[in-house]
């Protein structure tokens, strides 16, 4: 096994988990996403289909 799974998994991972997931729906609550207009999806093949040249994301404040 690993370091840091089973029994001696570390103390703080639990909260940072936590706290992760707090942040990001404090950002979802506080700010839309959307598309760009011309953003055109290209997937690329890796070790999971990705897009090749990235995501274009409008993100506006509420």
């Amino acid at each position: 096994m690993p370091f840091g799974m089973g029994p001696h998994i570390c103390a703080g991972f639990n909260f940072a988990t936590n706290e992760a997931k707090i942040t990001i729906a404090m950002i979802l609550q506080r700010f839309t996403f959307s598309l760009s207009p011309g953003y055109v999806h290209s997937p690329f093949p890796f070790l999971a289909v990705r897009p090749e040249k990235g995501v274009q994301v409008i993100i506006n404040a509420l």
